[in-house]
């Protein structure tokens, strides 16, 4: 009688636990492919960023040699917004009386520009560059001894 009781629990049970041992294998699969599948996306993403990364310091390099097309100036300051999405935000926390020309400036600043190169693109003199570099300064508060582009590319 007991057997007829204990058997089919046996059964039922080693059952279970193939059912538990496959649910378990499968899990891990899933994890697994997902997991690789994050990999794969997030190694597009930093070779989608490179790419736009280089096409961006092409862009400044021509509109550097070129007569300063306002189009492609335009489009530098886009693509610079693709590349570096939170730039204009968390500067505008961290300095919030912060210009939009002075955005453009700390933005030129961020892609290591040099105060000629700045004013050729921007259609200024390189003094002006300075002042505005100075006055930013001392909207952030930076003392003479922290430099001003080491700030801004650990924006």
């Amino acid at each position: 009688m007991i057997g007829y009781i204990v058997f089919p629990y046996l059964i039922r049970k080693r059952q279970m636990n193939r059912i538990e041992f496959r649910y378990i294998r499968k899990k891990n699969q899933y994890e697994q492919l997902e997991k690789r599948a994050i990999e794969r996306e997030i190694s597009n993403l930093e070779l989608r960023n490179q790419v736009l990364e280089t096409d961006l310091s092409k862009s400044l390099q021509d509109i550097l040699k070129s007569d300063l097309n306002t189009l492609k100036v335009i489009s530098f300051y886009s693509d610079f917004e693709k590349v570096y999405p939170d730039f204009n935000d968390s500067l505008s926390k961290k300095v919030p009386n912060i210009t939009p020309h002075e955005v453009k400036i700390c933005s030129l600043i961020r892609m290591k520009l040099t105060a000629k190169e700045i004013s050729r693109i921007m259609n200024v003199t390189p003094a002006s560059v300075n002042k505005a570099r100075y006055r930013i300064r001392k909207k952030i508060t930076l003392d003479t001894k922290e430099d001003l582009d080491l700030f801004i590319a650990n924006i």
